[in-house]
C-alpha cells in the first residue's frame, strides 16, 4: 500500500475525529475575514463622521484577532495531535519513519486547512454583512448594506493563514521529533494523583492566593483616593490579582474542594467521585491555562463594560456639557445664523449670558483634593452667572446653586448642602449658602472650560463682578452666545447651517453624533474581539472536556457496575461542568467588577446597567459551552454503558 492510499484511507476513516479541528479552523477564518472585509467597506467609512476612528479601530482589532486566532489554532492542533498519538505511533510500528509520518500530517493538514480556508471565507463574507448592519445600527447610520467582496481581504486572510499553517507544521515536526514512540502509546494513560493528600504547604498557599486577590481588590478601591500613587497602585493591583489568580487555581480551589470532601467524613457519592476529587487535581495541572482564561475574560468584560458605559451615557454626557443647540464664539457669528434661520423660517431662541471667573475657598460647602487635581493654592475656580437668565430659578441674596458637577469631578470635589460657599478676590470675601447641586451644566464646556458654575442672585452677581481683582478685571467677562431651535434641532437644520464659508459654531447634535459614532465604533471593536476570545476560550475548555470524556469511558462503566445509575453519573458530571466552567467565569467577573468600579466615572454617567448587561450576555454565551460539554458527556456515558 503506497503512502497516498494510506493517507486517503486514514483521512476518511477518521473524518469524525477531525470535526473539532475543522470547526476551529473554519471559525477562525470566518472571524478574521469578516473583520477584514468590514474594514475594506469604503461606503460605510465615507458615511461616518468618524471614518478615521473606524479604520484605526479595525487595525487595532485585527492585530488582537491575529494573536487570539494564532493561539487558538495552535492549541486546537495540540489537542488534535494528542488525540491521534496512538495512530501516529502505529504508523511508525508498521515501518514508516518519522519523515513519512510528518509527510502524512502535512498532506492531511493541507487538505483540511485549505478546505477550511475556502469554507471560512464564504461564511466570513455572509457574517461580515450581518456584522456591518449591526455596526451601522449601533452608530445610528442610515445606509444600505450591499454585498461588497474584496479580493484584497481574501489575499490578506490567505496570507495570514498560510503563515499559521507553516507554524502548525513546525509544531507538528517538533512534536514528532521530541515525542518517543513509547510516550505516544501511553500519552493518554497518564492519570492525576487523586489519592495524594494535600499537605500544609498546599493549605498555606491556598489561603495566600485568596488573600492576594482580596488585597488586590481592596487596593483597586483606593486608587482614586490616592491619585498621586495611581501608577504604583495599578501595577500592584495587576500583580496581586494575576499572581493570586494563578495560586488560586493551583492551590486554593484544591484546598476549598478538599475541605468540602473532608466535611463528608468518607460518605462520598458519585458527584464527589466525578467532580470534587478529579477537579481538585485537574485545576492544579491546568492552573496556567485557567489563569489566562480568567484574566483575559476579566479584561474583555471590563473593556466591553467601559466602552458600553460610554455609549450608554452619550446622550446624558452631551446634555450635561452642551446645554444649547448651537454655541458661537462671537456675537457676529450668532447674528449671521439668526438671519439665516429667519430666511429659512425656522423658529429659534437666542441666548446671551455673561459669566465671570471667581475663586472659591475649599472649605465649608466645598471639599476638594486639589493636589490630586494638580492645582496650587486652596481655592477652586468657579464660573458665576446671574439667576436673571433662568426663569425657573429664584434665589435669595445669600443663596447659590452649583451646576456642572459631572461624576468624574465628584471623585475629587465634594459639595455639602446648606453649608457656605465663600467667594474670594484679593481682600474681598462673600459667603453664600449652597441650596442645590446640579450635575447638568448651564454653560457649555467651551465657555466654562470644565469648571463648575454658580448661579447667584442678580444683585449678588453685580457685587461679585464689581469686586473682582485687577487681574480678573483685565480678563474681562465671558459671554455665551447661543441659539436653541424652538421645535427641536435636526440634521436638516445642521446641514443647512454647516456651509463651508459660514462662521464656525459648535452644535449639540453634531457633538452627539460624533461621540455616539466614536463610542459605538470602540464598543463594536472591543465587543468583537471580546466575543472572539469568549468563543476561543470556551472552545478550548470544551475541547479539553471532550478529550477527558474519551479518556474516562472506562470509569463510567465501572461506576455503573458499582450500582450508580446513569442519572446519578450525569448529575455528577453536571456538577463537574459547573465547577470547571463556573470558577474561571466567576473569577473573571469579580476581576472585571473591581476593575470597572475603580474608574467607570471617567467613561460615563451610569455603571450598573451597562456593566450588568455585558456580564449577563458574556455569562450566557460562556455557559453554552458548558452545556455543549455536558451534552457530549451524556452521549459518551450512554455509549460506554451499552
Amino acid at each position: 500500500m503506497n503512502l497516498n492510499r494510506i493517507l486517503l484511507k486514514n483521512f476518511f476513516r477518521n473524518i469524525k475525529n477531525y470535526g473539532l479541528y475543522i470547526f476551529a479552523l473554519i471559525f477562525s477564518v470566518a472571524l478574521y475575514f469578516s473583520f477584514v472585509l468590514m474594514s475594506k467597506d469604503e461606503s460605510a467609512a465615507e458615511e461616518l463622521s468618524s471614518g478615521t476612528m473606524m479604520s484605526t479601530g479595525f487595525v487595532v482589532g485585527s492585530v488582537l484577532l491575529i494573536v487570539i486566532i494564532v493561539t487558538f489554532v495552535m492549541f486546537a492542533n495540540t489537542i488534535f495531535l494528542k488525540r491521534r498519538n496512538k495512530e501516529l505511533a502505529l504508523f511508525q510500528l508498521i515501518g514508516l519513519n518519522r519523515g513519512r509520518v510528518f509527510r502524512i500530517l502535512v498532506l492531511e493538514n493541507a487538505i483540511i486547512y485549505f478546505g477550511s480556508l475556502m469554507v471560512g471565507i464564504l461564511f466570513g463574507f455572509l457574517l461580515s454583512r450581518m456584522l456591518m448592519m449591526i455596526l451601522l445600527r449601533i452608530m445610528q447610520v442610515e445606509l444600505s448594506v450591499g454585498l461588497n467582496f474584496s479580493m484584497a481581504a481574501v489575499g490578506q486572510t490567505a496570507l495570514l493563514f498560510i503563515g499559521i499553517f507553516i507554524l502548525l507544521m513546525i509544531q507538528n515536526f517538533i512534536f514528532l521529533k521530541r515525542t518517543r514512540l513509547l510516550q505516544m502509546m501511553t500519552m493518554n494513560r497518564t492519570s492525576e494523583s487523586d489519592t495524594r493528600r494535600l499537605g500544609a504547604g498546599t493549605v498555606l498557599m491556598g489561603i495566600l492566593g485568596l488573600a492576594m486577590v482580596a488585597v488586590g481588590y481592596y487596593f483597586s478601591t483606593q486608587m482614586m483616593e490616592n491619585i498621586r500613587l495611581i501608577f504604583q497602585l495599578v501595577f500592584g493591583v495587576l500583580g496581586l490579582t494575576i499572581i493570586g489568580t494563578y495560586i488560586t487555581f493551583k492551590f486554593s480551589v484544591a484546598f476549598v474542594l478538599n475541605m468540602i470532601r473532608k466535611s463528608k467524613k468518607g460518605h462520598v457519592n458519585v458527584t464527589d467521585v466525578l467532580s470534587l476529587t478529579r477537579i481538585m487535581f485537574k485545576m492544579k495541572s491546568n492552573a496556567f491555562l485557567l489563569t489566562l482564561i480568567a484574566v483575559i475574560s476579566a479584561l474583555s468584560i471590563g473593556l466591553m463594560s467601559l466602552s458600553y458605559i460610554t455609549y450608554y451615557s452619550t446622550e446624558k454626557m452631551v446634555e450635561n456639557t452642551m446645554p444649547h443647540d448651537y454655541v458661537f464664539y462671537e456675537e457676529e457669528a450668532m447674528e449671521f445664523y439668526e438671519d439665516l434661520l429667519d430666511e429659512e423660517g425656522v423658529d429659534y431662541e437666542s441666548i446671551q449670558m455673561p459669566a465671570v471667573d471667581y475663586e472659591a475657598k475649599t472649605e465649608g460647602a466645598i471639599s476638594a483634593d486639589l493636589e490630586a487635581l494638580d492645582f496650587n493654592g486652596s481655592t477652586l475656580n468657579i464660573n458665576v452667572v446671574s439667576e436673571a437668565h433662568f426663569g425657573s430659578v429664584a434665589l435669595g441674596s445669600n443663596e447659590t446653586i452649583i451646576t456642572g458637577t459631572p461624576s468624574v469631578m465628584q471623585t475629587f470635589i465634594d459639595y455639602t448642602l446648606n453649608a457656605p460657599v465663600t467667594f474670594v478676590s484679593d481682600d474681598y470675601e462673600r459667603s453664600l449658602e449652597l441650596v442645590d447641586i446640579q450635575e447638568a451644566a448651564v454653560l457649555p464646556s467651551m465657555v466654562s472650560y470644565g469648571s463648575p458654575t454658580a448661579i447667584v442672585d442678580e444683585t449678588v452677581y453685580q457685587e461679585l463682578s464689581e469686586n473682582r481683582s485687577e487681574e480678573m478685571q483685565e480678563q474681562g467677562v465671558k459671554m455665551l452666545h447661543a441659539i436653541d431651535i424652538t421645535e427641536g434641532d435636526s440634521m436638516d437644520i445642521l446641514n443647512m447651517m454647516d456651509g463651508e464659508e459660514n462662521p464656525v459654531f459648535v452644535s449639540k447634535i453634531q457633538e452627539h453624533t460624533s461621540l455616539l459614532q466614536a463610542s459605538g465604533m470602540t464598543m463594536f471593536v472591543i465587543a468583537f474581539v471580546g466575543f472572539a476570545f469568549l468563543v476561543t476560550s470556551g472552545c478550548i475548555l470544551y475541547f479539553k472536556q471532550v478529550g477527558e470524556s474519551e479518556d474516562e469511558k472506562g470509569s463510567y462503566n465501572v461506576l455503573r457496575k458499582l450500582g450508580f445509575s446513569e442519572h446519578e453519573i450525569i448529575r455528577g458530571l453536571s456538577f463537574k461542568m459547573i465547577i470547571t466552567f463556573g470558577v474561571p467565569l466567576l473569577i473573571g467577573l469579580l476581576h472585571a467588577y473591581f476593575a470597572v468600579n475603580a474608574g467607570w466615572f471617567l467613561f460615563g454617567t451610569e455603571m450598573w446597567t451597562p456593566m450588568l448587561i455585558v456580564m449577563g450576555v458574556y455569562a450566557l454565551f460562556y455557559s453554552l459551552f458548558a452545556l455543549l460539554s455536558l451534552v457530549h458527556y451524556r452521549k459518551v456515558v450512554r455509549g460506554s454503558l451499552t
